[in-house]
């Protein structure tokens, strides 16, 4: 996992992304995300040749990014994240280790991972913690296959049939409704110009499988 850069034949499977599109996902600036893949130890590896200059990341690279964008949000520098995210690289062999099937928390000075056994572990040093109040987890819902990041919901308690899957339109976010998986940015252009009712006839989902693409392009656009 951790040799060179995928091949491009790779995209059907790990979803592509470039760093605008990452940035767009996770509420954050293409500057800042493209720095997140800049110097010598970056904090997120870039899984693919760069074509023409344009950095393109896989889906567990979202994955990672989006947990990078949560705990800088809760008050790490990105000078701590470098050396935490090269001690996991290093211990796990991992490309993207934040994209494990682990439960990340944090008390804000200090990067936990959540055992099964709801113990606390300093992801640094493999020590366990006492219980203690815990910063709020990342926004979302990652589902896992085999260990790996298989598919994220953005917004499961509102949007629950929004979904970024790699292995659907290469990424793109998709509404997942009655066997269907159509973008979400084609559902809620559809809806705009012709209306729920046409959308939803048109590509045979729900109207409130098009209220939900609607909404959800809404908010990245907010």
């Amino acid at each position: 996992r951790m040799n060179a850069p995928m091949a491009w034949t790779e995209i059907a499977r790990t979803g592509a992304f470039t760093t605008a599109q990452v940035a767009r996902l996770i509420n954050q600036s293409p500057a800042e995300v493209g720095s997140w893949l800049r110097g010598a130890r970056p904090l997120i590896l870039s899984d693919f040749d760069t074509i023409n200059g344009h950095v393109v990341v896989s889906f567990e690279a979202l994955i990672e990014a989006r947990a990078i964008a949560h705990f800088i949000e809760e008050g790490f520098s990105k000078r701590k994240l470098r050396g935490i995210l090269a001690e996991l690289r290093q211990k796990t062999k991992e490309r993207h280790p934040l994209a494990r099937d682990c439960a990340f928390v944090t008390d804000g000075f200090r990067m936990i991972e959540r055992s099964d056994e709801g113990r606390l572990i300093n992801v640094v040093n493999d020590c366990y913690l006492e219980p203690e109040l815990m910063r709020p987890a990342l926004r979302g819902h990652v589902e896992f296959a085999g260990g790996r990041a298989a598919w994220l919901q953005p917004d499961p308690a509102n949007l629950p049939l929004i979904r970024i899957d790699p292995r659907r339109a290469f990424g793109r976010p998709v509404l997942v409704d009655r066997g269907k998986a159509v973008p979400t940015t084609t559902i809620a252009a559809t809806a705009e110009e012709e209306g729920r009712e046409a959308a939803a006839d048109w590509y045979d989902v729900s109207e409130a499988g098009v209220d939900q693409a609607v909404e959800f392009e809404h908010s990245l656009a907010a």
